[in-house]
């Protein structure tokens, strides 16, 4: 029984997306540790991009990735459409301190083995 691939098209566009989210979450990730924050100048695009590569993964991939990962690509989706409007009313930065901000540093290394796991499914 072999597995359900993705389209070659889908594929050209979900790869180049995902390096793009190993290289955001990296620079979060890196950031957070250190208790910085990405600018808000940069920030507004980052989480809009971030919401998109969900909707993208989950309308173009589900079908093909395992359940615990589509779970997860959910999951991640929904956890960005909160993110991102709660990043546009500023209500992310009332809670930013370097421990907060040192957890957050942790999430954003866990979501890019997340999605280095969506990216190595499609190699």
């Amino acid at each position: 029984m072999s597995c359900p691939q993705v389209s070659i098209p889908a594929s050209l566009i979900i790869l180049p997306s995902s390096v793009v989210m190993l290289v955001i979450h990296a620079a979060g990730s890196y950031l957070g540790f250190r208790g910085l924050i990405i600018p808000r100048g940069v920030g507004v695009y980052v989480s809009v991009f971030e919401v998109l590569y969900y909707v993208l993964v989950s309308s173009l991939a589900l079908s093909v990735l395992p359940t615990w990962l589509t779970s997860l690509v959910v999951l991640m989706l929904v956890i960005h459409l909160i993110g991102v409007y709660a990043y546009f009313k500023g209500y992310l930065g009332i809670y930013a301190s370097k421990l907060t901000l040192m957890y957050y540093g942790i999430y954003e290394l866990i979501e890019a083995a997340i999605i280095l796991t969506i990216t190595i499914h499609f190699i």
